[in-house]
């Protein structure tokens, strides 16, 4: 269980993260920032870029974790 724990916290994974948190942060802002403008389209627009990152740093955190 160890290696694995090892494996997943391992450099490009931390890199993912990062960089997904940086992404999902600017879009929650932004998403704020659209709502306070009453713009709805574009507030559907974020969220929907949120939740296609988030699926996207899950499944690339399955795939690094799953054995070659």
């Amino acid at each position: 269980m160890r290696k694995d724990t090892e494996k997943i916290l391992g450099g490009p994974a931390t890199i993912l993260l990062v960089v997904g948190i940086l992404l999902s942060t600017i879009l929650f802002y932004f998403m704020f920032k659209f709502a306070d403008e009453e713009n709805l389209f574009m507030v559907i627009l974020t969220t929907l870029l949120i939740s296609i990152i988030a699926i996207a740093i899950a499944k690339g955190l399955v795939s690094m974790n799953k054995p070659k």
